[in-house]
């Protein structure tokens, strides 16, 4: 057995109760009721549409690939079932594996799905004129999703203290979702001795940009004519803040918590 059944099993679990049927009727009402009421908000254009959907999915997505991935591992720890699962046998690397592949099922599946019945709406309603992008659009939230499951897989993995997963899954969304720029602003404040005149250095944007909400907007600039993520981009930008830069940051983000967590995993008691 490998980890393509550890995966299969979370598949499988998610549909038995209701919860990838619940995601999907979440995200449909999300996605699709925007794509529907985007006329009475915003501008009658696909380009302008598509924007609006982003806003909402650098809310959504990390919210529910945390709240996916925070329990997955501990709640097996806790009761027991962990150690059935390693006797069949399964590696402690395949558990992980298993789950995380699992669980991003789960999230990418309803997504994407309703992702694009929302561009096909949005397509009908507000013309063609940037449907290509939204391809590329799927591609990138894709990537941003599983960042963020693999945030909350590695966070369950890393301790079986039930506190601290929900307060590290509460605070790891604040922090990644929302507070991560004000931190930034705030730190070089500090170092500037609250002295507004003085620029910041340029690797900041390096910092600002490690955010995973700003990766995945600088990646969709590359193939969606929008207004996000515009300070990354202009001839004033250095060499090393550039579309890859976005794309190499997500994907350190899927790699690196995942890294922790197992190195965390192996080294504790079941």
């Amino acid at each position: 057995m490998t980890w393509r059944d550890i995966a299969y099993k979370n598949v499988n679990d998610a549909s038995r109760s209701r919860t990838l049927w619940l995601l999907t009727g979440l995200m449909a009402i999300v996605f699709v009721g925007y794509a529907a009421g985007h006329g009475r908000v915003g501008d009658e254009s696909f380009t302008a549409f598509a924007e609006g959907l982003v806003s909402l999915a650098v809310l959504v997505l990390p919210l529910l690939g945390i709240f996916l991935g925070y329990r997955s591992v501990v709640d097996d720890r806790i009761d027991g079932s962990i150690r059935l699962a390693l006797s069949m046998p399964h590696s402690r690397r395949d558990l992980l594996a298993g789950t995380f592949a699992g669980r991003s099922v789960v999230l990418l599946v309803p997504a994407l799905v309703t992702l694009v019945v929302a561009g096909i709406t949005g397509a009908v309603l507000y013309g063609t004129d940037g449907v290509v992008g939204f391809l590329w659009l799927l591609v990138v939230t894709a990537l941003y999703g599983l960042a963020f499951v693999a945030i909350g897989v590695a966070l369950s993995a890393s301790t079986t203290t039930e506190r601290r997963i929900t307060y590290g899954a509460t605070g790891g969304y604040l922090l990644l979702v929302s507070l991560w720029g004000g931190l930034v602003s705030f730190g070089m404040s500090v170092l500037h001795r609250f002295d507004g005149s003085v620029d910041s250095p340029d690797w900041v944007q390096l910092i600002e940009l490690a955010q995973p909400r700003e990766a995945y907007l600088r990646l969709l600039r590359l193939g969606l004519d929008i207004d996000v993520a515009s300070d990354y981009v202009g001839s004033g930008t250095p060499v090393y803040i550039d579309w890859w830069t976005g794309l190499v940051l997500l994907a350190l983000w899927v790699v690196v918590p995942l890294a922790l967590g197992y190195r965390r995993f192996t080294g504790g008691d079941l």
